[in-house]
């Protein structure tokens, strides 16, 4: 896309050229809707960018003069943007003197933003290949262009900017397109020259600022580097063809989050084509922006360009007239508005700021919570089922990689402990205490390739390890555990459930003592469970989280009700429900890659 030339400018400034983007087609995280205040501009101890809860509004002006068409904005919404963003060319002051008095485009630009009371989202591209940039022909512009942005810094009052060299870098309509090894290094070559100019982080973040759609290599070959990348950016547009949030940004977020879990994310570029569904659309997208643990702002490309082939108008606001999906977006509660973003500017690195999750057990409930195993076979137990990033109250080896793990209460005393079933060899491993150790009871039950179930069966107080077999879609139980490395004998009963592919899990769904099969079919989210261990249909039915997800149930609150949570390996989150219905979740935690997941009442 390409800017129109602007009033008073010198040289024309230039959106990156670049084909309609492929809409995304992985998918989004569970909704989690969670309330917060505005966040009002204070001094902070370290630099932080708060997500899981709150999102910050931005938008890219379509006048040169962004700050009265921001201050207009405003007016017209009822609140105001953090962000505004601005697209500049090294070459925009060619040829000017960086002075005080004099014109500068670079200046005007930021300064209109400020003046429209936000921070600049400035992207700076170079005509250039980033072979050419990365070799220094390109340091004398950088450099005079770094005077023009001094000039702005240099007035005070807290100016600050988000720069992001070198947008879209992995698109072909870039010149610098298409080359990861070059781009990293002409990326970090740029943000050298910035900070030995004695601009530090109290003035501008450095963001790394990829289309959400890689038309050549991998997004992650392209990334520069901790050091010098303090935000994450993506372009993501939803394009004539449509989609929903989850397919035009929600997977490529997800996977960012995953692969960067401590970077903030920011929306760097976004708008919807004109349609009917346009207006629901932006408030979808607030809405999950706000609910992601790890976006921190969306930034709106209000521009017309319907000029240009295969584009449109894509603004949300003329003035005097704004849209009503965008201003619903920017009303919520959710939405923050911060200026100056002093949060943003202190010394040190900008680390992500989660707010604890909300825990859903009552005090002096006993409920159950999270344990995750890592590829190594580390167990992690959890304080409780939720709280931002995961308070790990345990850890300890047990077994090999690849067991299966599950959790029961094996001895009757009211503890849940770790078991592990080796579906090579159809062995079990129990232990009584969550704690490193060799298997307290062990024996083998059922054929290779089975799957465990471990629960209360009978309703004595003690479980017991029972078995899945995926061929034939039935279920194995047997209401005692074996020991003495011994055969555990015949099934007390068997019964069918359920279709092929789909995966067991155990429960006690309606609070009687005795826990009943359910199972979770992957492909589409669908859960469906009985309160009898026999064969017929599904009592309850619903969907919960994404394709992908994996699912336990557990008894979140207390109540002796279990209901279910899912872990999404794709962005490394646990989410609660504590209702057996189709929903957003109750509740998130944070707890990184891991190879298995397990609900736990330690």
């Amino acid at each position: 896309m390409d800017n129109t030339t602007r009033s008073r400018i010198k040289t024309n400034r230039s959106l990156t050229d670049r084909p309609r983007v492929r809409r995304l087609t992985v998918s989004l995280l569970a909704l989690i809707v969670a309330a917060a205040p505005w966040v009002p501009a204070s001094s902070a101890s370290a630099a932080e960018a708060q997500a899981a809860g709150v999102v910050h509004g931005g938008l890219y002006s379509n006048d040169f003069h962004a700050g009265s068409d921001l201050n207009a904005l405003a007016n017209a919404t009822g609140k105001r943007v953090t962000f505004g963003g601005t697209f500049h060319s090294v070459g925009e002051d060619a040829g000017a003197p960086a002075l005080p008095g004099q014109w500068s485009n670079t200046r005007e630009m930021l300064d209109e933003v400020w003046s429209g009371k936000a921070t600049p989202f400035a992207n700076l591209s170079i005509p250039a290949s980033a072979a050419s940039i990365a070799g220094g022909a390109w340091d004398g512009q950088i450099n005079h262009w770094v005077d023009h942005l001094l000039l702005y810094l240099n007035k005070g009052g807290g100016r600050s900017l988000v720069l992001a060299p070198l947008q879209e870098m992995n698109g072909s309509w870039t010149s610098y397109g298409c080359n990861p090894t070059a781009f990293k290094q002409a990326y970090r070559r740029i943000v050298n020259i910035v900070r030995n100019r004695g601009i530090d982080e109290t003035k501008v973040r450095f963001a790394f600022a990829p289309n959400g759609w890689s038309e050549c290599y991998s997004i992650g070959d392209y990334y520069p580097g901790d050091d010098v990348v303090d935000v994450i950016g993506i372009s993501a547009y939803r394009w004539s063809n449509g989609g929903s949030v989850k397919d035009v940004m929600g997977g490529i977020i997800d996977q960012l989050a995953a692969q960067y879990p401590t970077k903030p994310l920011v929306i760097a570029q976004t708008a919807a084509w004109p349609s009917a569904t346009k207006d629901q659309w932006i408030r979808d997208m607030f809405s999950w922006a706000s609910s992601h643990p790890h976006v921190v702002a969306i930034i709106y490309f209000n521009f017309n360009n319907t000029g240009r082939p295969g584009e449109t108008d894509w603004r949300v606001w003329i003035p005097n007239t704004v849209n009503k999906g965008w201003q619903d977006g920017m009303l919520r509660s959710s939405t923050a508005y911060q200026w100056p973003l002093t949060s943003w500017f202190q010394k040190g690195p900008l680390t992500l700021h989660q707010p604890p999750g909300k825990n859903l057990c009552p005090k002096g409930e006993k409920c159950s919570t999270t344990a995750v195993q890592d590829a190594g076979g580390r167990f992690q137990i959890f304080e409780y089922a939720a709280g931002g990033l995961g308070k790990v109250i345990k850890s300890f080896y047990f077994g090999n990689p690849g067991d299966v793990a599950f959790t029961g209460d094996w001895d009757g005393d009211g503890v849940e402990t770790l078991g592990l079933y080796r579906r090579s060899d159809g062995y079990v491993y129990l232990r009584n205490s969550n704690t490193q150790g060799v298997a307290d009871i062990s024996f083998y039950f059922g054929n290779p390739g089975d799957i465990p179930v471990a629960g209360d069966f009978d309703g004595d107080g003690k479980d017991s390890v029972s078995i899945y077999r995926p061929s034939e879609q039935r279920f194995y139980i047997i209401n005692r555990l074996g020991s003495n490395d011994k055969g555990l004998g015949r099934a007390d009963y068997s019964f069918q459930f359920g279709n092929p592919g789909d995966k067991p899990f155990v429960g006690d769904f309606n609070g009687d003592g005795v826990d009943t099969i359910g199972l979770h079919r992957e492909s589409t989210g669908l859960v469906y469970f009985r309160n009898s261990n026999s064969t017929g249909i599904a009592h309850f039915q619903f969907i919960f989280g994404d394709p992908g997800d994996k699912l336990v149930a557990g008894d979140w609150n207390g109540n002796g009700i279990d209901t279910v949570g899912v872990y999404r390996p794709s962005n490394g989150m646990i989410y609660i429900r504590n209702s057996n219905t189709q929903g957003v979740a109750d509740t998130q935690v944070y707890v990184g890659s891991q190879s298995g997941f397990v609900a736990i009442m330690p």
